[in-house]
């Protein structure tokens, strides 16, 4: 995949810029991002997250591949969400199924904002 000389490879430009409000939850996520975890940078939490979440679906969007080369990239992207959701359980000790988002999701019929229209699996998030 990254067989192309330096110089005939071309960059992908993305800038994010995002000011919430300081007392808001988006606020106080961004201000640590911005410090870092004390091991990582903001900007290699923010990538590491991206990519666990939404590689994937970046792939099977461009389609270059194969089912074995996905299903391998998938299988380390469920890994690190995985690691995450085992920190966070460890951190705020709870359960290792999360049963009232599980409940609250199928009482809801997984819809969102109150429509009847399903979810598309593959752009929902968590907070879908």
């Amino acid at each position: 995949m990254n067989d192309i000389p330096q110089t005939d490879r071309k960059r992908e430009d993305f800038s994010f810029r995002y000011s919430p409000y300081t007392d808001t939850p988006d606020g106080m996520l961004t201000a640590f991002l911005k410090r870092g975890d004390g091991v990582r940078q903001g900007k290699e939490l923010m990538l590491e997250s991206a990519r666990a979440f939404w590689m994937v679906a970046a792939h099977q969007a461009e389609g270059q591949l194969s089912q074995e080369e996905l299903r391998q990239l998938g299988l380390s992207c469920c890994r690190a969400l995985e690691r995450q959701a085992a920190y966070i359980r460890e951190c705020l000790q709870l359960p290792m199924t999360s049963a009232e988002f599980s409940m609250t999701e199928h009482k809801n019929g997984d819809r969102q904002n109150g429509s009847s229209k399903p979810v598309d699996r593959a752009t929902r998030t968590m907070w879908q």
